[in-house]
């Protein structure tokens, strides 16, 4: 399999020459409509964790028309497991109510134990990851596990949708910096394989990306505007809870934070990522990753 260097990080996303026109985006532009004619009675398939990105993406599909069908994979190891499913429950009965274009079908539990992580998609995976830039933020391991449920479920639908925003610097998403570094989008929101690593192609050549034309402070505003902000507060995004409530370090509380999302951590969880953040700065990632395992397990 041959390889491309990674391409300098560069916030403006970019679409296949071959695709239709489309609007430039650029940071002031809002939520463009997703399109959906009305002969259309496919059903749109989507990761659903409860955070942020993955409950607008849901949000935005719904309002768009869609059949939703929400698919959630249970890791019984995972901490914020059932943080994350008592939100779903919440969520899914607030979005069903609240917004008629759409129909959110029952969440879809997909218990971890069930997927075999396809060799090709762990060997693509780990290429991508050796080719990053020293110091830049990893992909999470569990673009593994869900490549791996899509391409062994192929024959129900090919492509599943996942809540990835655009991000303007690597620290705020590492899935979208590694796309804008080995590849783009089509204008169906597909990674290109003409134009894209065959790395890339692989790992995530089954997901689609509805939400990376917008920023997650664009996403805040749509909201505020659609009157949804109080569904938003019922959302989980912390993979490792202290006491119920956030950390402030994991990759998606720094994420939140990175994209000027402070706000919906509390108080006690931005002081700590600050003080994790110049443990990072003074002794290197290694070093803070193993302050944040044995804090985690003093403040469980």
């Amino acid at each position: 399999m041959s390889h491309s260097a990674p391409k300098t990080f560069s916030p403006a996303f970019k679409t296949s020459a071959s695709a239709s026109p489309r609007a430039p985006i650029s940071k002031t532009t809002k939520t463009p409509a997703l399109s959906k004619s009305a002969q259309d009675t496919s059903i749109r398939y989507a990761f659903w964790t409860s955070g942020w990105d993955s409950t607008f993406m849901i949000i935005r599909l719904m309002r768009a028309g869609f059949t939703v069908q929400p698919i959630y994979v249970d890791n019984p190891r995972r901490k914020s497991r059932e943080y994350e499913l008592a939100a779903l429950k919440e969520l899914s009965h607030l979005i069903s109510e609240r917004i008629p274009e759409g129909r959110l079908l029952p969440l879809r539990v997909v218990p971890l134990q069930d997927i075999t992580i396809d060799e090709d998609i762990a060997q693509s995976f780990q290429s991508l990851l050796d080719r990053l830039p020293a110091g830049q933020r990893p992909l999470g391991y569990q673009y593994r596990y869900l490549a791996s449920y899509i391409k062994q479920n192929r024959s129900e639908t090919p492509y599943i949708a996942i809540g990835i925003e655009r991000a303007s610097r690597p620290e705020e998403c590492a899935c979208s910096a590694v796309i804008q570094q080995f590849g783009q989008l089509d204008r169906d929101h597909r990674v290109d394989p003409e134009h894209s690593d065959p790395d890339l192609v692989t790992l995530l050549g089954g997901f689609e990306f509805p939400i990376m034309d917008i920023s997650e402070t664009e996403m805040r505003e749509n909201i505020k505007t659609w009157g949804y902000e109080d569904i938003m507060q019922h959302i989980w995004f912390c993979h490792r809870p202290i006491k119920g409530r956030p950390c402030g370090f994991c990759n998606p509380c720094s994420g939140k934070i990175a994209s000027g999302m402070s706000f919906l951590l509390p108080s006690e969880a931005l002081e700590r990522h600050a003080h994790f953040a110049r443990i990072e700065q003074k002794y290197g990632r290694k070093v803070k990753k193993l302050c944040d395992t044995v804090y985690h397990f003093f403040h469980r």
